[in-house]
Order: structure tokens, then C-alpha cells, then sequence
């Protein structure tokens, strides 16, 4: 293993990792945000498409 010969720099490092690690987490919780959203939506699409079509089916086949 290398030895650490900088201690700043790796002082530094940590501090920009910890930053960079918090954007990284918040882009993902928006990202998750959207996505349920838009499957929300997508579902309650769906939910509307479907109830007319049963309902027809439901007259043709009686």
C-alpha cells in the first residue's frame, strides 16, 4: 500500500468528496421524486383508459 505523504490534500479531498457525495444524493432524491410522479400519472392514465373498455365489454357481452 501507498503511504500518505499529504495529509491536506487528503483533508481536501474528503471535504469535496463529502460535498460532492451530498449534490449526488439530492439529484438522486429528485430524480426518484419524478420518476413516482410520473408513475403516478401513468397509472391513473391507465386506470382511465381501462374502465371505459370493460365497460363496453361488459354491454357487448351481456
Amino acid at each position: 500500500m501507498t503511504p500518505i505523504t499529504s495529509t491536506a490534500r487528503v483533508t481536501t479531498t474528503a471535504q469535496t468528496t463529502h460535498v460532492d457525495a451530498e449534490k449526488l444524493l439530492r439529484d438522486m432524491a429528485f430524480v426518484l421524486k419524478l420518476t413516482r410522479r410520473v408513475k403516478e400519472e401513468m397509472t391513473a392514465d391507465r386506470a382511465q383508459a381501462q374502465t371505459p373498455a370493460a365497460t363496453t365489454e361488459r354491454a357487448l357481452v351481456a
